[in-house]
């Protein structure tokens, strides 16, 4: 099955990307993964900026690629003041957003592998935590991350341009010093 290590993206992908995500919107339509992502979201624009941002990593097999994620230190504004499990400044966390493994490889532990090289890139840079927030409706993504340790910590209601005016549920992962 191969290696499956998460890897930084780069900019000659960002069309096969997109591809994999409209195909990840379009396979989980009938499943409990809601993340009420559209055709305007995750979109190419978003895509490149995150690989110029070196924000977007992906697994592959076989030259396809089989997860995606980007990861940074930025969150909504809103969530400055939420009270977090652990005090930590932006650039002491790892924040994940867009996070998606292939449905042909969902139940085959590729997105606990994909997670735990995320979990070790945060502890071997020092971070305090990991933080996501999770669409209201996603259940199946709350379970995934609850079962990776996440630990509940607010809900609150943002307006992103992609969805509107949504409750996002905050999760983190505190991390050991």
């Amino acid at each position: 099955m191969g290696s499956k290590t998460l890897r930084k993206a780069n900019i000659n992908e960002a069309a096969d990307i997109l591809q994999f995500y409209q195909n990840i919107i379009r396979s989980i339509k009938s499943t409990e993964f809601q993340p009420k992502w559209s055709n305007d979201y995750p979109n190419l624009e978003y895509i490149e900026k995150s690989i110029q941002n070196n924000e977007l990593y992906v697994c592959e097999e076989n030259g396809n690629i089989i997860a995606c994620a980007v990861l940074n230190n930025l969150f909504d504004p809103e969530y400055k003041d939420i009270s977090w499990n652990v005090n930590a400044e932006s650039d002491e966390i790892t924040v994940i957003h867009t996070f998606a493994v292939d449905s042909n490889y969902s139940g085959k532990g590729i997105g606990k592998k994909i997670f735990n090289q995320i979990k070790e890139n945060a502890i071997v840079n020092n971070k305090k935590s990991i933080r996501i927030d999770i669409i209201d409706g996603n259940l199946a993504a709350q379970k995934v991350f609850e079962k990776f340790g996440f630990e509940y910590v607010d809900t609150v209601e943002v307006f992103h341009k992609a969805v509107g005016l949504e409750k996002f549920h905050l999760y983190e992962l505190v991390l050991p010093i």
